[in-house]
């Protein structure tokens, strides 16, 4: 089965072994911790893959035909050379490969190589975008069900001020209603999941409960804050009737509900667009009408609504009722908060 955990992370296997995979990594720890390791392996090939542009289609026929010629080297005779570098080769002894047959094996080695290794670099990374999507689409189905269950069919709500006042509250909500089965949905693919110390800590294994934040201390408060909601931006609510309310779900196709996010604290989009995950190429959105979308970094400015930004450019709460505003689990709706 290792071989079916290789194909899933470069998302090579076909769409029913894809999902039977996903169906044994939800079953099995073993499973799963194997192909956190696979993924640690592969990790450093994804983080120098650099998208370029593939070579030109004669490349092979080019590089051969600049080689000099020859043929098999007689006794006493002078290796030839390629200008302006010089190169001395002598062929094993009693071979009947030529210098100009081993160059060429050489060369198409390397030419293999170098359209190999970005094909795989470029399906282990569309392969973790597609899994951090499927998550998104589970959490939007979570949503749906939780918006049916509420009598103003309103998205979780962040609150106004205190413990419950950041965005990963979300996932708290969500869970306390048991709409997410498994907490593992917080931690996107292609971020790490925070190391055996900070789970320790903060119980990362676990959701918080309500009663959680309020009979956290300080310090634990703000761990809680900051994990809860794992790697995803969360709605920060929005400004109906000068007050600070949750969204009412109308299955709109371009208002945000939750997208991927860093850890780490942002402030402007200049930090959103150093800071995403995805090998900083742009972020999955879920929107409310349940599409899930990737959408590059350099496109975000130019919709409509920026799904991490309010109107006035600023991480805090949607200042309208269709102002979608997203953000990492510790962040408060507002800058001012009091959260005890």
């Amino acid at each position: 089965m290792h071989e079916d955990l290789v194909g899933y992370l470069l998302g090579a296997l076909e769409p029913h072994e894809m999902d039977r995979v996903a169906r044994w990594l939800r079953d099995d720890p073993q499973a799963r911790a194997e192909l956190a390791q696979i993924e640690r392996s592969l990790k450093p090939l994804e983080e120098s893959f650099r998208v370029v542009e593939p070579p030109p289609a004669d490349l092979i026929s080019k590089t051969l035909a600049n080689l000099p010629p020859g043929g098999p080297l007689e006794e006493g005779e002078a290796t030839p050379t390629l200008a302006p570098m010089r190169v001395e080769i002598d062929p094993p002894p009693d071979s009947s490969v030529s210098w100009l047959d081993w160059v060429g094996g050489v060369t198409a080695a390397v030419i293999i190589m170098g359209l190999l290794l970005p094909s795989l670099a470029q399906g282990r990374f569309e392969s973790r975008k597609a899994a951090c999507q499927d998550q998104l689409r589970e959490f939007g189905l979570a949503i749906t069900r939780f918006v049916n269950q509420n009598p103003q069919e309103r998205l979780p709500a962040v609150a106004e001020e205190g413990p419950e006042a950041f965005a990963g509250v979300y996932a708290v909500r969500l869970d306390e209603t048991g709409l997410i089965g498994d907490p593992s949905l917080r931690w996107c693919p292609s971020l790490d999941v925070p190391g055996q110390h900070e789970v320790a800590l903060t119980g990362l294994n676990e959701i918080a409960s309500v009663e959680d934040l309020h009979a956290a201390s300080v310090d634990r408060l703000r761990q809680i804050q900051r994990f809860v909601g794992g790697h995803y931006a969360y709605t920060l609510g929005v400004i109906e009737h000068d007050r600070l309310a949750s969204p009412r779900y109308e299955s709109r196709s371009s208002f945000a509900v939750m997208s991927d996010a860093p850890l780490t604290g942002v402030s402007t989009a200049e930090d959103w667009s150093r800071r995403v995950g995805h090998s900083g190429t742009g972020i999955n959105v879920l929107f409310e009408d349940g599409r899930v979308q990737f959408i590059p970094v350099s496109s975000l400015d130019s919709m409509p609504d920026h799904p991490l930004l309010n109107h006035h450019g600023e991480v805090e709460a949607g200042v309208n009722i269709d102002d979608a505003s997203l953000a990492p689990s510790w962040r408060p709706p507002f800058v001012n908060v009091r959260q005890r």
